[in-house]
């Protein structure tokens, strides 16, 4: 029995050399695949194992028919916990289309599959598919494409995204425009809905303020007439979404929003909202063009990015910058990587080292009103229960009811269950324990697209030791040219020294965790070396730096870190292993 490996080996050299290469005992294998390697097989590598062997059988014409590979589908999404289903059900489709194509011997038909396979994957230019659809159009008498397989929707997105990014936003208004009319006419909603927005950002960066008004009022008009169109999907718990929301991944697949079907029929509410706050994140910077009030930037950044973890490390920070220098002449750093979303999960960190009670209030006030301006309402109301429970568990139930009863009722109007579920844990006495009122809180609060609650878990299960025994793992994360220690801030303007002292050490730290092996300490003249400063300039960093961990842990926190317990320095340098659990930059200098 051969793996998936092997299979797709014979497969991708089958589909490209035609009949010189007989795919026969490939498909055989690929029908008869064990329940032990279908389980441990990611489901876009086997979404594209599924589309090379209906190339290759409909190349053949004996082959496995369309109905044996959603067999082996249907068999993969029943039985294996890899199973993400957002990659498998639009192939099936796909692969129905192919052998419909193929039959109808339709051009048309085949450049859609092709784009269909393409979502999701960078990787797909470089594939066999391209070449596979072509000499398939060839064999079919239909030519070779003329590039359409290789041009897919994606492919031209990611174009336009790279010439965003590098400061060419007219040279990339062609690649999105033509983006868009392949996603409007393969019913690609979604997707349609953010390419409008990305030729609203590329217009503003371009300087042109009218065209991007027109193309915001072309989004909305496609917005409205795909809402009107589709109709209504009844409310119930059970329904069919047409869009998938949230990170994933799947092997070389990687996706925020995507569509569940080809061209899916009905809307939910979820379904016409996503679609909307597209529209809302083009007003939003149309709104910051006219006004270049940072609140305007801000809600739109907060809505495209919300719920994205993927964002800080996308060619949209740099983008939503190029952007932002092209409307107030600046080139801010931190406002675009600073969003609602890591605001939040700071939030959560400091919890961790016992952030003081005024300062925990004022982080969830200021969440709360952020993302009221952003119009994500719900969330925002969330957000504000989050700090309660956080608030709950660090000082206590009077404290923490005078301040929540302040927003009574619009947390009863929007978000009742997870109230409820911080009602009840008020009502719990301390000797009772924490963790059974968080798990009921945590479920309420999972019917929200909000940041995972896991960072401030540790602060739930403290049993009987005191807050000083605890041991919190430290993350630090330099967006742009802040730096913060568990979402609390060190430095607004982090000195250049510093950011290339944190630079070499993490690669360091990164290098000897990925081969299991002790952290080294750096000595001194080879720091200095490696940094282009003195060794005297290095301690003298290192001094402040310490100095100013202990201010900013002192003034915001009941937990602080010794002098030396995130950056050790003796013998040499080094970021502690034993606490630093990731160290990350974003957009730093």
């Amino acid at each position: 029995m051969q793996g998936i490996s092997e299979i797709s080996r014979n497969l991708r050299a089958a589909a490209t050399a035609g009949d010189s290469t007989p795919a026969g005992p490939a498909l055989a294998e690929l029908e008869d695949l064990s329940e032990s390697i279908l389980h441990r097989t990611d489901e876009h590598d086997l979404a594209m194992l599924l589309c090379l062997a209906g190339i290759c059988s409909v190349r053949t014409g004996a082959g496995l028919p369309a109905a044996a590979l959603h067999g082996i589908a249907d068999r993969y999404a029943d039985t294996s916990v890899l199973y993400t289903g957002r990659v498998l059900p639009r192939i099936k489709e796909a692969i129905g289309r192919l052998y419909e194509g193929a039959e109808e011997k339709s051009l048309e038909k085949l450049v859609e599959v092709a784009d269909h396979i393409s979502q999701g994957w960078p990787g797909y230019a470089d594939s066999v598919f391209p070449e596979a659809f072509s000499g398939l159009a060839r064999e079919l008498g239909l030519g070779d494409g003329g590039g359409l397989f290789l041009e897919t929707s994606f492919i031209t997105w990611r174009r336009g995204l790279e010439e965003c990014e590098s400061g060419r936003p007219e040279a990339a208004l062609n690649p999105f425009a033509t983006s868009l009319e392949k996603y409007r006419a393969f019913s690609y909603y979604a997707d349609a809905a953010w390419l409008y927005a990305d030729l609203v950002i590329a217009r503003l960066t371009a300087g042109d303020t009218e065209a991007a008004a027109r193309t915001a009022d072309a989004q909305r008009r496609y917005v409205d007439g795909v809402i009107a169109e589709a109709g209504d999907l009844p409310v119930r718990e059970d329904a069919a979404f047409a869009f998938h929301f949230g990170d994933v991944r799947s092997g070389a697949y990687s996706s925020f929003v995507d569509s569940a079907t080809m061209g899916p029929q009905g809307l939910t509410p979820d379904d016409r909202a996503l679609l909307r706050r597209y529209v809302r994140v083009s007003e939003s910077l149309l709104s910051y063009a006219r006004s270049h009030s940072e609140r305007d930037l801000n809600a739109a950044v907060d809505l495209f990015s919300f719920g994205w973890q993927g964002y800080l490390s996308s060619p949209y920070p740099e983008i939503f910058r190029r952007l932002a220098h092209q409307v107030t002449g600046e080139l801010p750093r931190s406002a675009v990587l600073l969003t609602a979303h890591v605001r939040w999960r700071g939030m959560l960190l400091a919890s961790q080292l016992r952030l003081k009670s005024p300062d925990l209030i004022r982080s969830a006030m200021e969440l709360h009103e952020r993302l009221r301006a952003a119009g994500l309402d719900q969330e925002a109301d969330i957000a504000l229960l989050d700090g309660g429970m956080l608030h709950f568990a660090l000082y206590g139930k009077a404290s923490t009811a005078v301040w929540l009863s302040q927003h009574l009722g619009e947390l009863r109007e929007r978000v009742s269950r997870p109230l409820q579920a911080v009602v009840a844990a008020l009502q719990v006495p301390p000797q009772a324990g924490l963790q059974a009122v968080l798990a009921g809180y945590l479920g309420a609060r999972s019917l929200y697209r909000v940041p995972d609650f896991l960072p401030a878990l540790g602060i739930f299960r403290q049993g009987h030791r005191s807050w000083r025994e605890q041991r919190t793992e430290l993350d630090l994360a330099v967006y742009g040219e802040s730096l913060w220690i568990n979402g609390v801030m060190i430095y607004e303007s982090t000195p250049p020294a510093l950011l290339a002292i944190f630079r070499e050490l993490a690669g360091d730290l990164r290098a000897a965790r990925a081969e299991e092996r002790e952290v080294p300490y750096v000595p001194a003249a080879e720091l200095a070396a490696r940094t282009g400063r003195s060794g005297s300039a290095i301690a003298q960093v290192v001094r402040r730096f310490r100095i100013a961990c202990q201010e900013q842990f002192a003034r915001s926190t009941e937990i602080g870190i010794e002098p030396d317990g995130l950056l050790q320095g003796r013998p040499g340098y080094r970021l502690n292993p034993a606490v630093l659990a990731e160290a990350e930059f974003y957009l730093a200098p």
